[in-house]
């Protein structure tokens, strides 16, 4: 029984987003915070032993990503030569 259950079912990724960048080769995009988040290391692992606190630590660190994303989605909505999916927008 999760606290959260559902809540971060918009993180879910496509199959098709996927295969259609499968061979791309980028250079210079730049850290993947989602994947290891930012507050997880910048806070010391032993306020993070606690789950319930953990838990909202996960949660906060999810709200400042998307936080950290939005100026990058706006920057390609209003570019109309971008795709629409494009994620390595700088």
């Amino acid at each position: 029984m999760s606290l959260y259950k559902d809540l971060l079912a918009y993180k879910r990724k496509s199959l098709y987003k996927a295969a259609k960048t499968r061979k791309d080769s980028r250079l210079n995009v730049g850290s993947d915070y989602q994947s290891t988040g930012l507050l997880s290391n910048m806070l010391s692992k032993h306020i993070q032993r606690n789950v319930t606190l953990k838990a909202f630590i996960d949660f906060l660190d999810d709200y400042l990503l998307n936080a950290l994303k939005a100026p990058r989605f706006l920057k390609g909505y209003k570019n109309y030569t971008v795709k629409k999916d494009d994620k390595y927008i700088r």
